[in-house]
């Protein structure tokens, strides 16, 4: 069996947010090496292959990581065993296995389900060839470490084994071609278009429409001639580029080892007090915060007030660098990430007040969006011309 993959590849520093054959799949960015399989027992394969990615175990054979079984996401998170994340602060994201790894493995899972609804049986083997987009953070993005990276995935073929309960699918990934773009930059192809290549409406707009005065008919044309000042607030880190219509302006890059990563890393001692635990991982803590009826939501959030506040008054400190370093000629500032919902409450009262102060139109993209603004950019630029023109041009002979 074949596929060709569109692949648009947000690998955030908590969670992996990944665009496959026009699907968005969403994980925790974490995995673990192990030795062996979970199960004793033979299961059905359909009912594995329906939830595969909650119950994804892939063994890799790469040039581009370390070769053996993985379990990865939320199956890793859930497993009890030593899990790899990405470090905040620490970790550079071109070098290190684990963007490689959970990559590989979902591209595989999803050819495995796609294998299995077209013929009703796990197929022995698949073979994908795939375009993929791709981001870095800005203050980690450079000609060299993008070169790096895209040459870590293209450098294949990859072998990824998929395990479905004690069944094997052996799914061979090749990367036809894959760019690697500043975090940020996707995110002006997010506002501007949606899904199908159209101007972009709805409610993503809905509060900057009414704060705004704006007509009814608004749509994401508004912003392709904007200069633009992004506040992209991770887990381990905030990036503040600005961009001019879809053009990234290098002159401006910023970035700082602030998030609600930290915010989590300097609660998380206080939040294990709390519930006796000797030890639990970030992630953890960020499943808790994310559901309201969690027994525990109350504590962590509690605990998560004073570190938020400090990060929040860093960012905005950052911002005010930014804007005086572009003299404040910015038509808008667009928050969004994994972050900006966790700070929303406090972070937007001080942002409101400092773009009233400087005539700036600030756009706090709603809990909804926020988190997948990255994905969906890349997965519109990988399916864009601008990204089909680079691909022509980089196969042409020098």
């Amino acid at each position: 069996m074949q596929y060709h993959f569109l692949v648009g590849n947000d690998n955030g520093n908590s969670e992996h947010d990944i665009y496959i054959d026009g699907r968005l799949f969403q994980q925790p960015n974490v995995n673990c090496a192990v030795d062996q399989l979970p199960w004793s027992e033979e299961q059905a394969p359909e009912t594995i292959v329906r939830n595969l990615q909650e119950n994804l175990i892939v063994t890799i054979d790469s040039p581009a990581a370390r070769a053996g079984m993985y379990y990865v996401g939320k199956f890793a998170l859930e497993s009890g065993e030593l899990i790899e994340n990405i470090q905040v602060g620490v970790d550079y994201k071109y070098e290190i296995d684990l963007p490689v790894v959970n990559t590989l493995a979902q591209i595989a899972a999803v050819a495995v389900q796609k294998g299995f609804a077209e013929e009703k049986k796990l197929p022995a083997s698949i073979d994908v060839s795939a375009d993929m987009a791709t981001a870095l953070p800005i203050t980690q993005h450079s000609d060299e470490s993008a070169a790096k990276f895209e040459k870590r995935f293209m450098n294949g073929p990859h072998h990824v084994t998929v395990h479905v309960g004690k069944q094997r699918v052996a799914v061979k990934v090749e990367f036809e071609f894959v760019k690697v773009i500043p975090e940020a930059t996707p995110v002006t192809f997010s506002l501007q278009k949606d899904a199908d290549g159209n101007w972009r409406k709805g409610d993503i707009f809905d509060a900057f429409v009414e704060e705004n005065d704006l007509p009814n008919n608004f749509n994401g044309s508004f912003f392709k001639n904007k200069r633009i000042l992004h506040t992209d607030i991770g887990d381990g880190s905030t990036e503040y580029p600005i961009t001019e219509g879809n053009k990234f302006l290098r002159q401006f890059v910023h970035g700082t080892n602030h998030g609600a990563g930290y915010a989590i890393e300097e609660a998380l001692s206080e939040f294990n007090r709390l519930i006796h635990l000797p030890d639990s991982p970030r992630q953890f803590f960020s499943d808790v915060i994310k559901n309201p009826n969690h027994k525990y939501h109350a504590r962590a959030m509690n605990t998560l007030k004073r570190p938020l506040e400090g990060q929040a008054r860093q960012i905005i400190n950052n911002i005010r660098k930014q804007l005086t370093k572009a003299r404040n000629e910015i038509d808008l500032i667009c928050v969004y990430g994994g972050g900006s919902i966790l700070m929303q409450p406090i972070l937007a009262p001080m942002l409101k007040e400092l773009c009233e102060e400087r005539e700036i139109q600030l756009l706090y993209i709603p809990a909804k969006y926020a988190v997948t603004m990255n994905a969906n950019g890349l997965d519109a630029f990988v399916r864009g011309k601008i990204y089909g023109a680079i691909k022509d041009r980089a196969k042409q002979p020098v």
